[in-house]
């Protein structure tokens, strides 16, 4: 992707979710709700890999933060999602709030040991305030559709490490914003990269992941492109139970005299691998943020794999 916006007097999605930007820059690992762009927007997203651990192994999982281990070759990876999100700009004298739903589906195929294959399509329903008297507050429809490749370039037995970059592209097949509804994708197409690592060192996990993404045709939006920045660290305290933590930091860029968006947010999840499916349930909210509109956001997601 759990989609966070700022809408403004065109009811332009100008702030995309870092759900959206990880699920778009690291598709085996976080499902975001499909609006502007997690995210290589990202960005809405949500969910977490599920592969099937080695005997006596424990299965590991994040939700927000992306992942370097790729689907199995010849597995397929079903996962559906829903991810709420809500927004307001602290300060105003007429706080402007909103919130959007998205449901979102993902196939991920294994093509080979280190590459797979994810396409991610989803439906939203948003609700702002107006900006301005007779601007639209609600809207409903197809989010913006991704698809992406991710390659394991390092494997390393000790320190069990993986690492792995991946290359994502939205198409805007989202509803566009008009006088009448506010609109549901980013409404242009956008190019996402990331680099990830991530470890698993018994019941420990961890990782890291840098992201970008940014619109090919901006037209007449300020946005130059979207950064994210992500930690994560799990323990499987059980073997149906791995409570995790992450720290998520976005940076949108922005032209002329606007000012970039900056946002850090604190996740608290549980992954939960009740065979023969793994359920994720997250929620983060900003601990920081400089010039811009956000809110917590949440995650549910259920993942079967084949």
């Amino acid at each position: 992707m759990r989609i966070i916006l700022n809408i403004d007097g065109e009811a332009r999605a100008r702030f995309a979710p870092l759900a959206l930007l990880l699920l778009l820059c690291a598709p085996g690992r976080a499902l975001a709700a499909a609006a502007p762009g997690p995210a290589p927007g990202e960005e809405m997203a949500i969910g977490t890999v599920f592969t099937a651990a080695e005997a006596g192994q424990p299965e590991h999982g994040k939700a927000f933060a992306g992942d370097a281990t790729p689907v199995e070759p010849g597995r397929v990876e079903v996962e559906v999602a829903y991810a709420p999100a809500w927004w307001a700009t602290a300060g105003a004298v007429d706080r402007i709030s909103g919130e959007q739903h998205t449901l979102a589906a993902a196939v991920g195929v294994g093509i080979a040991r280190d590459l797979d294959a994810r396409v991610v399509v989803g439906w939203s329903l948003v609700h702002a305030a107006p900006s301005t008297p007779g601007a639209p507050a609600h809207g409903q429809g197809p989010s913006d559709t991704t698809v992406a490749a991710r390659w394991r370039f390092l494997s390393l037995a000790e320190p069990a490490l993986d690492v792995a970059v991946s290359l994502a592209v939205t198409v805007p097949t989202g509803v566009h914003a008009t006088a009448d509804h506010l609109g549901t994708g980013k409404e242009s197409w956008s190019l996402g990269g990331s680099l990830a690592a991530s470890a698993d060192w018994g019941r420990f996990t961890g990782g890291a992941e840098l992201a970008f993404s940014a619109p090919w045709a901006p037209g007449t939006a300020n946005d130059v492109g979207l950064l994210a920045c992500n930690a994560a660290v799990g323990y499987q305290v059980l073997p149906w139970l791995q409570p995790e933590l992450e720290l998520n930091y976005q940076h949108e860029i922005e032209l002329g005299s606007q000012p970039d968006e900056r946002v850090l947010w604190a996740t608290a999840a549980a992954v939960l691998p009740v065979d023969p499916v793994r359920i994720v349930l997250g929620a983060r909210i900003p601990v920081w943020a400089r010039d811009a509109a956000v809110g917590p956001t949440a995650t549910a997601a259920l993942k079967v794999a084949f």
